[in-house]
C-alpha cells in the first residue's frame, strides 16, 4: 500500500467549510485521516454510479 501511496499526485480541491468540517469529524470518529475518508466516500459514490449504469443497461435489454 504505501508504495501506490508514492505514485498518487497531489490534487488539491476547495469544498465549503461546512462540508469539510463534517469530513474533519468523520475522519476523527473513525480515527482515519482527512484524505482517507474523502477518497473512500468519492470511491463508494464511483462504485455507486458505475452500478446504476449496469442496472440501465440491463434493464435496456
Amino acid at each position: 500500500m504505501i508504495q501506490n501511496v508514492c505514485k498518487i499526485k497531489s490534487f488539491p480541491t476547495r469544498m465549503p467549510d461546512e462540508l469539510r468540517k463534517w469530513y474533519e469529524k468523520e475522519a476523527e470518529l473513525c480515527k482515519r485521516s482527512l484524505n482517507f475518508v474523502i477518497v473512500e466516500a468519492l470511491t463508494e459514490h464511483k462504485e455507486n454510479k458505475i452500478k446504476k449504469e449496469e442496472e440501465k443497461k440491463i434493464a435496456n435489454i
